[in-house]
């Protein structure tokens, strides 16, 4: 970008030197040489507009602001809306029929509330914690732009179930199976995040924490703050990240502090150095009486969100069961699951025994023989194959977010232990998996092997 923007502050090219000049010199004996010599001062400011305009919509929102006091014609330019609508539009994809008002034009639009763009990019966020601070449950947020009171602000999405009817399963009478039919919505009453126009312009530096507008209930006071992330050479399988490394990541950040994340080691430097996909929220009750400039505070804490990229949990053709799934979790209640698709690499196959070792340990190996880059392929059968991931991304005191709730070995005809011929069931194939139970407080955890079959989900 320095090097355009010096291209465009300078008045002659370098082919517009005199014939005394040592690089025209020696270009005399070219059959070009005449022309070039004649050639009048060439500025690339000469260049047609839509040229101009082509060359700068490859620039991001930053260089664009660097090249406006390059020169009036380069200012008219880089201030030209349309190109400002693209920044937003790469943001909020999702909003067919966007318009920039009350906002004077796209660029005071997309100003107003950098550098928090991101978060209606990446859409759905799940943090550590829940709202309420109970570390194992954590939340599931979805951020979207409301272009109706030009603000950006996260909801937390939540699930509820009807009331069960219960019938016994005949292939096995012993188990008690119960309907299930959730209700997801979102919680519009107590928003997580509210990002107004304006709310950057509070800081001083990216390392400043800002406050948000969200609390419903009189003295519930929240913060928002952006996050560094930690080079993958400095992550260590001791140190606490999140997201977990079970769950895919473009980038992960420490996950321990005993000042809750109050020193500036794990905020950016500069804008620049923010990550796109992890942020932090602060949340606490202020109490004081009437005219008392400062209150007490009660109850404070930290939630960290992170985004899962899009790519693992949208289906496809040769992944339909990816995807955020709604599980019943009975007296726990509905909670939402990370179903991740996975190839599995015979060539590296480990012995059945590894099974038995713990799903943490077998996953974290450096010769795992499961992959995402591998692609899918369906079974004999025309079924299709790999590994299926359950994640939890909320959790509850058993076995908490950030977790394996089960786990697939194999759903292609590798993994087939039966076509269920019940009347429940009937049709629905039955894969060798794996299911993980834990006691209060996820103590004791352990993996069984129960059926499972494709179609209870």
């Amino acid at each position: 970008m320095d090097s355009l923007i010096r291209l465009f502050r300078s008045r002659k090219t370098a082919i517009s030197d005199g014939p005394d000049t040592p690089s025209a010199a020696s270009d005399m004996d070219s059959p070009i040489a005449p022309t070039l010599l004649h050639a009048r001062p060439a500025s690339l400011t000469v260049l047609p507009a839509e040229i101009i305009c082509e060359i700068l919509s490859y620039l991001p929102p930053l260089s664009l602001v660097n090249l406006a006091p390059t020169c009036k014609l380069l200012r008219a330019h880089a201030l030209t809306d349309s190109l400002w609508f693209r920044f937003v539009r790469e943001n909020v994809p999702y909003q067919p029929d966007l318009k920039h008002h009350p906002a004077e034009s796209w660029r005071q639009l997309y100003i107003s509330l950098r550098p928090y763009w991101f978060l209606t990019r990446n859409k759905l966020w799940f943090s550590d914690k829940a709202h309420s601070g109970t570390t194992m449950t954590g939340n599931l947020m979805v951020i979207r732009y409301d272009a109706r009171r030009q603000c950006i602000e996260g909801l937390r999405l939540v699930a509820r179930h009807d009331i069960h009817s219960f019938e016994s399963w005949d292939w096995k009478p012993e188990v008690i199976i119960h309907t299930f039919h959730p209700h997801v919505e979102l919680y519009a009453d107590d928003p997580l995040v509210k990002i107004v126009p304006g709310t950057y312009a509070q800081r001083n530096s990216a390392k400043e924490e800002v406050m948000m507008d969200t609390g419903r209930s009189r003295g519930v006071k929240s913060m928002i703050s952006l996050c560094r992330g930690l080079p993958p050479d400095l992550q260590s399988n001791a140190m606490v990240v999140w997201p977990p490394r079970i769950i895919p990541a473009k980038e992960r950040v420490r996950n321990e502090s005993r000042n809750l994340f109050k020193g500036e080691g794990h905020r950016p430097s500069t804008l620049s150095d923010a990550s796109d996909n992890v942020f932090r929220i602060r949340k606490w009750v202020e109490f004081g009486g009437m005219g008392t400039p400062v209150g007490v505070h009660i109850g404070e804490d930290v939630m960290t969100f992170s985004t899962v990229p899009d790519e693992y949990y949208t289906a496809s053709r040769e992944k339909p069961w990816q995807g955020i799934w709604v599980g019943d979790y009975s007296g726990h209640g509905c909670e939402f699951l990370l179903l991740i698709q996975r190839a599995v690499d015979r060539a590296s196959e480990p012995p059945k025994a590894s099974y038995a070792s713990p799903l943490r340990h077998h996953y974290d190996r450096a010769d795992s023989r499961h992959t995402l880059d591998l692609p899918v392929e369906a079974g004999e059968d025309g079924t299709c194959a790999g590994r299926l991931e359950a994640i939890k991304l909320t959790g509850d005191p058993n076995v908490p977010r950030g977790e394996f709730t089960w786990v697939a070995e194999d759903i292609g005809p590798a993994g087939l232990l039966r076509v269920a011929d019940e009347r429940i069931f009937k049709g629905a194939r039955v894969v060798r998996s794996l299911g993980h139970s834990a006691a209060r407080h996820f103590r004791n955890g352990a993996f069984s092997r129960p059926g499972f079959t494709k179609k209870q989900f």
